[in-house]
């Protein structure tokens, strides 16, 4: 496929997007504004106009343009100011997505770029724990002070889904590649090892929740009782060898069930604990503010207040939000606001199942779980992974990323 230089710049950004992704939010701002300004210089009109239809992007476009609404009436300016900035990207990436042509070697190479990225980035924070941990300093081994990049929930839910991608994927990508495929490996361990090291226990739970109904799709058509015996054994052998190589993990997983709910301490800041504490007061603030909610600006400031009135000082002492997007968007932006996330969320996941395709089956439950327990739209890292990938899986099918008559490794050239 012939590629004008205009188009190859386009096309160039959401690779370069999807490397850089892993490493934090530093450049993606920034490489998002470049992008949507070179598509100025692509623009299809009949793609545009076709784009401008699709019901997903303007399912994205009013979860925005709500929130402006929203942040317009709000008291605390400066949180509204940056609720706006922080959710552009509803408004820029489904433009960037819908309103043009996405050949599918493009959006194989955006995959490729990520697992890439994801890899690298793995490697830097391996190679900089181990070289602290030599030095006396073991803790930089584990959880935030080995996520350095991005938090360490969100970084596990990267690393999943590139997981995902590679079992499902590589083996048909670069079947005729031996060294990419046996590469491939040895990035699956690395992954699955730094999702230990993160230690976040979302990011636990989802890997053990995830990684079985990836191995089970995967190999469906070889499952028979035998198979099936074979593959729950595999699975608890390796979740003992994992106990015994990473205890700290499975530690910190093992707080959930010291909770009591009769006696929950309001003065905790653990991170269990002081959750199911907000929860509470977040489900007060909903039936005060159901219809309208209290505006994105000061969805906070009420908590805030509210953590004060009930005694919750470990939860006003950090300033936490409400750590459960549902919330989040429920107490900022009243119903509406809650059906559209929704929509957007589990919407997506009936979506993948109708439509059988399983990454964005994957990545849908993926989100889902971190939206039960963090507020992502609340952070640059949790944003750009959802819109982008939001609208980049509802693009392909899972028969066009195997289609082999589109391989990976086919010309685009550029004149």
């Amino acid at each position: 496929m012939e590629l004008s230089r205009k188009q190859g710049l386009f096309y160039l950004f959401p690779a370069l997007f999807c490397f850089c992704l892993p490493f934090g939010s530093l450049l993606l701002s920034g490489l998002v504004v470049l992008w949507t300004v070179v598509s100025f210089f692509n623009i299809d009109v009949d793609q545009f106009k076709k784009g401008l239809k699709d019901k997903n992007l303007w399912l994205s476009f009013a979860f925005f343009f709500l929130s402006v609404i929203s942040a317009s009436f709000s008291s605390n300016k400066t949180e509204a100011g940056f609720g706006i900035e922080i959710k552009m990207s509803f408004l820029v990436v489904p433009y960037l997505f819908y309103c043009f042509k996405w050949p599918v070697q493009i959006i194989k190479r955006c995959l490729v770029s990520f697992v890439s990225g994801c890899f690298f980035a793995c490697l830097a924070l391996i190679i900089r724990g181990a070289y602290y941990a030599f030095n006396g300093h073991a803790e930089y081994l584990f959880y935030t002070p080995f996520s350095v990049f991005i938090h360490p929930s969100y970084f596990a839910m990267y690393l999943i889904l590139a997981i995902a991608i590679i079992v499902m994927l590589y083996h048909d990508w670069f079947k005729s590649q031996k060294t990419v495929a046996y590469t491939s490996y040895f990035i699956l361990v690395s992954f699955i090892v730094t999702v230990f090291l993160c230690g976040s226990k979302l990011g636990l739970i989802s890997f053990f929740i995830t990684m079985p109904l990836i191995l089970l799709y995967k190999f469906r058509e070889f499952l028979s009782i035998k198979t099936a015996a074979i593959l729950v054994v595999v699975l608890f052998v390796l979740g003992g060898v994992s106990y015994k190589a990473f205890p700290g993990a499975f530690e910190r997983l093992s707080s959930l069930t010291t909770v009591s709910l009769v006696t929950l301490d309001k003065t905790s800041s653990e991170s269990t604990t002081v959750r199911i504490l907000i929860w509470e007061q977040c489900m007060n603030i909903v039936r005060s503010n159901f219809w309208l909610g209290t505006g994105v600006g000061d969805v906070n400031d009420e908590l805030y207040k509210a953590y004060e009135a009930n005694g919750l000082t470990g939860a006003l002492e950090h300033k936490l939000n409400t750590h459960n997007q549902y919330f989040q968007t429920f107490i900022g932006l009243g119903l509406l606001g809650f059906i559209l996330l929704v929509f957007m969320t589990f919407g997506a996941l009936i979506s993948s199942i109708k439509r059988k395709h399983f990454l964005l089956f994957i990545f849908s439950l993926l989100i889902i779980l971190n939206f039960m327990v963090e507020s992502m739209l609340q952070t640059s890292a949790g944003v750009l992974f959802f819109a982008f990938f939001s609208c980049f899986f509802d693009k392909v099918t899972e028969a066009q990323l195997r289609d082999e008559s589109e391989p990976l490794t086919a010309n685009l050239t550029v004149n």
